[in-house]
């Protein structure tokens, strides 16, 4: 048994830990925050309303091997809810409404009846995003026949590994607007088509054609919570408002509640970029590689539940309605972020369970952030932009949801500060590095090449993302 201490209660650090507590090692978690989760959390507000802070739709929770193996150890499936979404996603571009559905047969219908011209081009499509969705799982769960085709079943990941995702759409279609379609949830990944790895795209497009997406019953927090009362379960401690202030080889400080403390560890794995992390060791390390993009958040509690306004309607909708081209989105995203499009989740058309009152419901709408956008403002100027940013969207929202502005009995702004000051990151980015070709294809860094007994976890280690996260603490407690 070892001594194992994880700083970061995100959802990279909480799976490693109750992955090696079940083992049967002593793990202790330390959390800055006042609850787990990182963004995989809830809040609560006044009105009976559980505020989502980050999971709109979480992929591969029953077609990805490695999450699948995960949460069969934990036995997550037990005693977590997951809600299938009805459709992938809807957007609105300035041509009208797409609406793109499950199932890998079914989008790929879905897109030749509104696209007959490029028919061809999307069945080429379906096939390379299919060819290494398969290639990364198979090598996931290998089995030894797998062995007899190496290399040539790598070959769909090396062809792309340098290749972004306009690299490749580019050659493959000439109508902008299903350049854009195709891209229209590129905001969870990355800032752009044109610095996105292709792999990446085509792995998690994939993913979420193949299995669908998910929203956890009653927020991602229920997660969070479930995986570190597993961790005490087992012997383990998960302390919360506990901030690291040092490490050395064998023994971590942290203060907690006004007090310093110093204890003895094995091994420590840590949630924190490398940059941070190693600052802590007093090691000098600049991080050469790009920070992804953050996401603002307007939450929005409904005194009425939105499905009983106005019936059935998509769960994850993309408002954007004045681009048409990957090219209009580029100039979209160089924007201040009063003029950015947005997208709008509709809790109210699952089973949420987001608030007390069942005639009520809860929406967010999500914007691309970045924290230059917020800089050099008074308190008071932060207040009036929020306000400001409020106001604009719930007008934007009147034309597809009329009279929407009247329901609305809670708002509140999350923005790129707002993630910095929550859970710490650098900028407050939500996703880690930026994962561009060079960096999506690198091999995972969970064993530190500076310290001997660390490890990494979270969104710095494969991608940002639950799926990802979760799969790196199972990369990670492999190690012991």
């Amino acid at each position: 048994m070892k001594k194992i201490a994880i700083i970061g209660a995100g959802l990279g650090g909480l799976t490693a830990g109750a992955l090696l507590a079940k083992k049967g090692h002593k793990v202790t978690i330390l959390e800055q925050h006042n609850i787990v989760g990182g963004c995989a959390t809830t809040f609560k507000r006044k009105g009976g309303f559980t505020c989502e802070v980050g999971l709109h739709e979480m992929d591969g929770v029953y077609t990805n091997p490695s999450i699948v193996k995960i949460f069969e150890k934990l036995d997550v499936y037990k005693h977590v809810k997951f809600l299938k979404a009805n459709e992938f996603f809807e957007v609105v571009t300035k041509n009208g409404t797409f609406t793109m559905p499950d199932g890998l047969d079914e989008a790929q219908n879905a897109l030749v009846a509104r696209f007959p011209k490029e028919k061809d081009a999307i069945k080429r499509y379906f096939k390379r995003i299919t060819s290494i969705g398969e290639t990364l799982k198979m090598f996931q769960n290998p089995s030894w026949y797998h062995f007899l085709l190496f290399p040539f079943s790598l070959i769909p990941i090396f062809w792309y590994k340098s290749k972004t995702v306009s690299d490749v759409i580019n050659k493959l279609f000439k109508d902008e607007e299903l350049k854009l379609i195709l891209n229209a949830n590129v905001q969870y990944y990355n800032d752009s088509p044109d610095t996105l790895s292709f792999l990446l795209h085509a792995v998690a497009q994939h993913s979420y054609y193949e299995g669908g997406g998910y929203f956890i019953k009653g927020g991602s927090g229920t997660l969070s919570n479930y995986l570190a009362e597993l961790i005490r379960q087992h012997g383990g401690e998960v302390i919360t408002k506990a901030m690291v202030t040092s490490c050395s080889q064998n023994s971590i400080e942290y203060e907690h509640k006004k007090k310093s403390y110093h204890f003895e560890v094995d091994e420590v794995i840590s949630n924190l970029s490398p940059e941070q992390t190693y600052g802590l060791y007093g090691l000098d390390y600049v991080e050469k590689k790009p920070l992804g993009n953050s996401l603002l958040t307007i939450y929005l509690g409904f005194s009425q539940n939105l499905k009983e306004v106005y019936g059935e309607r998509s769960y994850s909708n993309f408002i954007f309605d004045e681009m048409a081209s990957v090219e209009d989105f580029n100039r979209m995203i160089k924007q201040d972020i009063l003029e950015k499009a947005f997208i709008f989740v509709d809790y109210s058309q699952l089973d949420s369970g987001l608030t007390k009152d069942e005639h009520k419901s809860f929406g967010a709408v999500t914007i691309m952030d970045e924290i230059k956008d917020w800089e050099g403002l008074t308190k008071e100027e932060y207040e009036a932009k929020k306000e400001k940013l409020i106001e604009h969207t719930l007008q934007k929202l009147e034309n597809y949801y009329p009279n929407i502005s009247n329901l609305v009995e809670y708002a509140e702004v999350g923005t790129a500060k707002t993630v910095k000051r929550y859970i710490k990151t650098p900028n407050g980015t939500a996703y880690g590095f930026k994962p561009t070709p060079k960096v999506f294809f690198s091999i995972p860094e969970v064993k530190s090449k500076k310290v001997a007994n660390l490890h990494f976890v979270g969104q710095w280690v494969i991608s940002g993302g639950f799926s990802a996260s979760i799969a790196s603490g199972g990369l990670c407690a492999k190690r012991f």
